[in-house]
């Protein structure tokens, strides 16, 4: 992703981008996203908070913002999309949020705003390390002291994310997958950029592409008698989380990164 030089704007233009992601896919992707914020965000003060991305917010039954934390004063979306950014508006039933179209390697908040930020798999669409990098500045730069980023990004590991990388530089997908990196390699970044981290996770076991495409053909097959097949591979598939070859199977890899209340001394 360099920026928005239409790709996004079409996606958000398409009736329905999130045809891939079967209804209880959805849920449980919302539920894993929000049980990892709320814990890593638990005893925090939070009156602010900001979400890269609103894929989920304009579309899906995956979205996480509108109810992440309840009573926060101050909720902002970002998408580089309007079209995208119009959408979660209209789906938004806050009257206190924002939803504004930027890139996240330029946003357009003052320093040290923001409480919480929650950016999942959303700098995972830029086409070099150099414009990850810029983006987790700007994060870092947005959150104040004290305050908490959590980012989920695509695991670089995970053999079938890279076969989907490259079905997604050829139109194969709704969106496509750009540079990511290991856990550690995340880490490493946020430490580089003055961030201390707290924890780490991965999340969902599913086995992108081949799950995707059995969900499909069950849902067509099955209509809502589906939903009895799909929830038992989906609870499968999580079991994969407590095998040591977890770091292959994982979809996402995950970080809790706080920004020190009193930066250190050069």
């Amino acid at each position: 992703m360099s920026g928005n030089d239409g790709r996004w704007d079409r996606v958000g233009e398409a009736p329905a981008p999130s045809w891939y992601l079967d209804p209880l896919v959805a849920r449980q992707k919302r539920e894993v996203h929000q049980q990892l914020v709320r814990k890593w965000t638990e005893g925090c003060p939070v009156e602010s908070v900001l979400k890269t991305d609103l894929f989920e917010e304009a579309f899906g039954e995956d979205q996480i913002l509108f109810d992440l934390i309840p009573g926060t004063h101050r909720v902002i979306g970002i998408d580089v999309s309007r079209a995208i950014a119009a959408r979660a508006m209209r789906r938004s039933p806050l009257g206190c949020a924002r939803f504004v179209a930027a890139d996240v390697r330029s946003l357009p908040l003052r320093s040290e705003l923001i409480d919480v930020v929650v950016s999942n798999s959303t700098l995972d669409h830029f086409d070099t390390r150099e414009e990850f990098q810029a983006a987790l500045s700007e994060l870092a730069r947005v959150l104040r002291p004290g305050g908490v980023l959590v980012i989920t990004i695509d695991n670089a590991y995970n053999p079938l994310y890279q076969l989907l990388r490259l079905l997604s530089r050829f139109g194969v997908g709704p969106f496509p997958l750009g540079y990511t990196t290991s856990l550690r390699g995340l880490i490493q970044s946020l430490e580089k950029h003055g961030l201390e981290v707290a924890d780490k996770s991965r999340l969902i076991h599913n086995p992108r592409l081949i799950s995707t495409l059995l969900f499909l053909s069950l849902r067509r097959t099955l209509g809502k008698r589906a939903d009895t097949p799909i929830r038992w591979l989906l609870g499968l598939f999580s079991r994969l989380d407590a095998l040591p070859t977890w770091p292959l199977t994982a979809c996402f890899v995950a970080a809790c990164a706080r920004k020190p209340s009193n930066p250190p001394e050069e």
